[in-house]
C-alpha cells in the first residue's frame, strides 16, 4: 500500500477521483433541495383579472346591460316628447339638460349594478382560491395569479342561475 501511495500518478489520480467525488455530492445536494424550481416559487395571493375579458365572455351581461341602457333611453325618450311638446326652445333646452343628467344618473345605476355583479363573481373566486388581493390586469406588469377565466365562469354561473329564477317568479305569477 505504501508503494502505491508513494507513487505521485496514484496520488493525483487518488485525489482527482476524491475532488470528483466531493463535486458530484455537493451538486446532488444542491439539486435535491432546490427539488422542482417550477415547484419551489412561492405561491401568489393577489389575483389579477381582466374585466374587459369578462364582460366580453360573457354576452348575456353585456346584452342585458345595453338593453337596460336602450330602454331607458327610449323612455327618457317618450317622456321628454310628451313633456316638451308645448314648450318653448328654451324651456325645452332646459328640460333637456335636466333629463340628461336624470339619464346620467340611470346609466350610473346600471354601470354600478353590472360592476356589483362582476365584483360578486370576483369576491366569489378569490375567496375559494385564498387570495388576498385581486387587481386590474392592466395594472400588473409582472406576477399574480389571473383568475380571469374562473371570474367569468363563476359569473356565468350566477347569470345563469339569476335567469332561471326570474323565469320561475315569472311562470309562477302567470
Amino acid at each position: 500500500m505504501m508503494s502505491f501511495l508513494g507513487n505521485k500518478k496514484y496520488i493525483k489520480i487518488f485525489s482527482f477521483v476524491i475532488a470528483a467525488v466531493f463535486i458530484i455530492s455537493v451538486g446532488a445536494i444542491a439539486v435535491t433541495s432546490m427539488g422542482n424550481t417550477a415547484m419551489a416559487l412561492p405561491k401568489s395571493d393577489i389575483g389579477i383579472v381582466d374585466r374587459r375579458e369578462v364582460v366580453s365572455a360573457n354576452s348575456s351581461l353585456a346584452s342585458d346591460y345595453q338593453q337596460k341602457l336602450k330602454e331607458t333611453a327610449d323612455k327618457m325618450q317618450q317622456d321628454f316628447d310628451a313633456k316638451s311638446k308645448d314648450l318653448s326652445d328654451a324651456d325645452k333646452q332646459k328640460l333637456f339638460e335636466e333629463m340628461q343628467q336624470q339619464f346620467n344618473e340611470k346609466r350610473s345605476a346600471i354601470d354600478k349594478e353590472m360592476e356589483d355583479k362582476i365584483n360578486g363573481a370576483v369576491k366569489t373566486v378569490a375567496e375559494k382560491r385564498g387570495l388576498t388581493l385581486v387587481v386590474e390586469k392592466a395594472a400588473v406588469i409582472y406576477g399574480g395569479t389571473d383568475i380571469t377565466k374562473d371570474v367569468s365562469d363563476a359569473l356565468n354561473k350566477s347569470l345563469t342561475s339569476d335567469k332561471g329564477q326570474a323565469e320561475k317568479a315569472s311562470a309562477d305569477k302567470k
